[in-house]
């Protein structure tokens, strides 16, 4: 039963078991495991260069409904399971105190792991440009910058926090504790992102804090939609940002700080 009292994790046992959890984010980032796959048989990860126009933007939806499609499927472990869907969101209501928390928890995001990507990146000395499609394509105008900011600030958050703290944060909890759990969990959620661990893994510091002070909001809080909120917020200022190094035309030595989660 979800309450509209906040109610910590650790006042609710988890529903979902380290297997089920495993299970599910082998599933979610098996796409990204087989591009990793494939460029290592091709020689490495190479960047190729982005489509224009239509094209560009009927790739992009197709992006989002394949990317919906791995989400459904990462969920059939809990299916199988028999575990209820609607214990996904935390034993707390999306209260209005939570929207106001989540929020306030995304600036907080922004600031610390914006913080940590400047003191890692400025002080060994490391200018190398992160480099994600996702934060190319926002820059591209039009449809395919309106579909970005909709994969980066609405769809990533939704399906990244159900599975990373939804899933594998709470069952790592559940057995061993909230640091343990933040540190495990937001270690994976960083790595996956290959994208910056190619282009610039320092910058890697920064997605680990993300998933850290994400992860204890929502042991905090017990909604997910704290969690949630508060990844939404920092994707749209790494998008927001982006958009301002291109139209201001400012130093590229910015772009180590900007990565999108």
């Amino acid at each position: 039963m979800r309450r509209d009292q906040r109610t910590p994790l650790d006042h609710v046992r988890s529903p979902y078991g380290l297997l089920i959890a495993l299970a599910t984010v082998l599933i979610f980032i098996s796409p990204n495991l087989l591009v990793l796959a494939f460029d290592g048989f091709a020689g490495g990860p190479g960047t190729s260069p982005l489509p224009e126009g239509p094209e560009l933007v009927v790739g992009l939806v197709i992006t989002i409904a394949l990317q919906l499609i791995v989400f459904a499927l990462s969920l059939l472990p809990l299916l199988i399971a028999g575990r209820p869907f609607r214990r996904l969101l935390g034993p707390t209501r999306g209260t209005g105190l939570m929207w106001a928390i989540g929020l306030g928890v995304g600036i907080v995001t922004v600031i610390a792991a914006y913080t940590v990507n400047a003191v890692f990146v400025l002080s060994l000395g490391d200018g190398e440009a992160v480099e994600q499609e996702v934060l190319d394509i926002a820059l591209a105008g039009g449809a395919a910058t309106v579909l970005a900011i909709l994969l980066a600030v609405v769809l990533a958050p939704v399906t990244e926090e159900i599975v990373f703290r939804g899933v594998l944060f709470r069952a790592l909890d559940d057995r061993f504790g909230m640091w343990p759990a933040a540190v495990l969990s937001s270690a994976v959620f960083a790595v996956i992102h290959f994208e910056v661990l190619f282009s610039q893994p320092l910058a890697l510091a920064g997605l680990f804090t993300v998933g850290i002070l994400l992860a204890i909001a929502y042991h905090r809080t017990g909604s997910l939609l704290v969690p949630i909120l508060g990844h939404a917020v920092f994707n749209a200022v790494s998008v927001g940002l982006a958009l301002l190094v291109q139209q201001f035309d400012l130093a590229s030595s910015w772009w180590p700080t900007l990565p999108g989660a």
